[in-house]
Parts: C-alpha cells; sequence; structure tokens
C-alpha cells in the first residue's frame, strides 16, 4: 500500500510535495524569528527576578512540527536554587533536555496511539513532514504519560453525569507487549528477553445515554472517559485514579453508578474499597461463561457435543431468567458428582466458589430490562 501511494513518477505529487517543503522552510524561519523576538522579552525580566549570575549566551534546539529550530538564549546559575538553569525552559515549561516542542509531542502522541505502534507512528510522521525515530516517539509518550500521572485532569468534566444519568465504569486488565532489557541488541543472551509482558490496569467510564445503537447488531460511544496506569502500579492506586476520575464525572450526583468487571479478586477488592456504597457491581458475563465452558468440557470430557449443549442451556437459563438454576445444578454436582475423580470433583467445588463469590453481581436480565451493558458480546 505504501509503495501505491509514493509510488515515483507522479508530476502532481512531485509538485505539490516540493512546494510543500518550501513552505515548511518558510514558515520555519518565521517561526524561529518570532519565538526569538518573545524569548528576548522574556528572560530579561526573569533573569533579573531570579538574580541570575555568571550568565552567559547558548543555542537553544528545537524540533517543531515544521522543522528544526535554532534559539540563542541565556543561562545562568541561580544561588537561591544552586544550580544553572535556562530562563527560557523554565518560562515555556521545558525539561532540562526537551527538543520536542510540546505541539510537536502531542501530535506524535496522538500518532503514536493511533496507530498503536511506534513504528508506525514514526512512518506516519515522515509523511506529514517530520522525520523522526520510533526511538524518540517512544520516548515522548512516555514522558507525556508520567506528566499526566503526576498532574490528572482538573479541569470541569463536559460529559458529566447529572441526577437523571446512569454512569458505567467497566475495569480490567490485560497484557501488552514491553521492551526487554535485551531489546535492540543484535546479540542477546539466552538468559534476557527482547520482550515482556506486563498487565495494564483500565478503566471506561462513560454515561449510559451515550451508547449509542448503530445497527442491529452494533452499538458505539458518543463519549468515554479512559483511565489507564502504567504497568505495574499497584491496584490501590489505580482504584484512586478510577474513583478521582468518577468524581469528576458526576458520580455523586447520578440516578446511578453501574461497575462492570472480571472477577479478578484485585478488581473487586477495589470495588469494596471505593464504590460499594455508591454503585452496584456485575460480574462480566464473558467471565462468567468461560467458567461454564470449563466446567462443562471436565463434566463431559468424552462428549464435545453435549458439553456445549449443557453450557448452552445454563447460561441462557443465567442470561434471560436468574441464578437459581445455576447454583442448584451447583448443588447437585456437589452432593452427587458424575464421577469421584480428583479433577472432576476440585472443578466442581471451585465452580460453586467462584460464582457463590459473585451471587450479587449476576442479575443479567434486571441489566438488559434496563439497558445495561454486561460484558463481551461474545459471550452470548
Amino acid at each position: 500500500m505504501k509503495e501505491i501511494i509514493g509510488s515515483p513518477g507522479n508530476e502532481l505529487m512531485e509538485t505539490e510535495d516540493q512546494l510543500r517543503i518550501e513552505m515548511h522552510d518558510e514558515y520555519r524561519k518565521k517561526l524561529q524569528s518570532r519565538l526569538q523576538s518573545k524569548l528576548d522579552a522574556a528572560q530579561d525580566a526573569f533573569i533579573e527576578s531570579n538574580r541570575l549570575i555568571k550568565r552567559r549566551c547558548i543555542d537553544v534546539t528545537l524540533i517543531t512540527t515544521i522543522g528544526r529550530i535554532r534559539l540563542r538564549a541565556m543561562k545562568g546559575y541561580c544561588p537561591k536554587l544552586r544550580k544553572w538553569i535556562v530562563p527560557i525552559r523554565e518560562a515555556w515549561s521545558l525539561s532540562k533536555n526537551q527538543v520536542l516542542t510540546p505541539s510537536l509531542q502531542k501530535k506524535l502522541s496522538c500518532t503514536a496511539c493511533e496507530t498503536g505502534s511506534f513504528e508506525k507512528a514514526s512512518w506516519l510522521a515522515g509523511e506529514w513532514g517530520t522525520s523522526i525515530s520510533d526511538d524518540a516517539i517512544r520516548s515522548c509518550v512516555l514522558e507525556l504519560g508520567w506528566k499526566a500521572l503526576n498532574k490528572p485532569v482538573s479541569a470541569p468534566c463536559q460529559e458529566k453525569a447529572d441526577a437523571n444519568d446512569t454512569l458505567i465504569i467497566m475495569m480490567d486488565g490485560w497484557m501488552a507487549r514491553h521492551r526487554g532489557i535485551d531489546w535492540g541488541k543484535s546479540k542477546h543472551a539466552k538468559a534476557e528477553e527482547r520482550i515482556r509482558w506486563h498487565e495494564i490496569k483500565s478503566a471506561i467510564i462513560y454515561r449510559l445515554k451515550d451508547h449509542a445503537k448503530t445497527s442491529a447488531k452494533r452499538r458505539s460511544l458518543i463519549s468515554k472517559h479512559v483511565v489507564a496506569v502504567p504497568a505495574e502500579t499497584d491496584p490501590v492506586d489505580f482504584g484512586r485514579r478510577v474513583h478521582d476520575e468518577a468524581k469528576r464525572m458526576g458520580m455523586g450526583n447520578a440516578k446511578r453508578v453501574y461497575i462492570v468487571m472480571d472477577g479478578g479478586i484485585w478488581l473487586w477488592n477495589i470495588f469494596e474499597d471505593r464504590f460499594s456504597l455508591c454503585a452496584e457491581g456485575t460480574l462480566d458475563f464473558y467471565h462468567a461463561s468461560e467458567h461454564i465452558h470449563a466446567l462443562s468440557n471436565e463434566l463431559f470430557k468424552d462428549d464435545r457435543q453435549e458439553a456445549k449443549n449443557w453450557s448452552a442451556k445454563m447460561l441462557h437459563s443465567l442470561r434471560r431468567h436468574s441464578t437459581k438454576n445455576l447454583f442448584k445444578t451447583l448443588e447437585e454436582l456437589i452432593a452427587n458428582p458424575p464421577n469421584q475423580d480428583a479433577e472432576t470433583v476440585s472443578a466442581i467445588k471451585s465452580t460453586s466458589d467462584y460464582f457463590q463469590n459473585h451471587k450479587d453481581h449476576m442479575n443479567y436480565p434486571a441489566a438488559a430490562k434496563a439497558g445495561l451493558p454486561i460484558g463481551d458480546r461474545k459471550s452470548t
């Protein structure tokens, strides 16, 4: 596809690209001149107010959305802070070694998020005029991510729930690939890893009225808020961030707060700690179905069709009617297991314990009647 789009010999494309390059250069020079003027006007007052000594001029190179620029700035020693500072970096909120401008950082981060790959983001950035490596984009995303963690959103929420709204919260953990300690080496030891998989904790929060039906079998969200934290973040910290965002979205005003999760113990600990007094929790139907399928495969090891039929009937009853049939069947299986095989007995007992822990979290018929989500549609 890339080769077709960028095929050579197209006079229209070549002329357009050449003009874009020329205009980029012209605007880059204008941007450099304008920023230098702003710098000169701002840094004198900064230097005076901070009483910098041992001052000298240095070059500050920045990479912008329209190219690389070089500015002449002042550097000095601050006796009060006991360190060397570049006033304009302080004034423009640039970190010590930051080269990418905030505007370019935003564009690169958005590109990386939409493509889902630093390598693809690097290629796409080159297409819209910025040649940058995938490593530089990764560093940019990490830097902005840490800044976001240290400074949560505090602005008023435009999608805030009111007294007539139902606020939906869906929390989960999912595995993401990270660079291992041996990433990028041409030769690596067998004991080391090029990649590592880590769990990412995330949540989606939205108002029920923002759940739109686009077709008979398809729905989409008009608006949603996402809370995500880096790998290995403590569940307590994740729960606090979800709770803070839910409050910002009007959890205290909403008519109803509804939370969907799988059976992860850490998720339900968050629920008990943060939401149990103001929200109702529901076990994701897809994960409930996984446990029922696993049990049916154990009960009917030699008959896959019978296992399929048994789990289908159980899931239909659970979703359309109530939990009575499920718990009655599990009680009967515990009292009279189909065989005394240790694996079968253990599977029945563990499945029963799992659902007993969630006996108050599986009112799927009521959820369907209220138009509330119950989890992944693959389970239906």
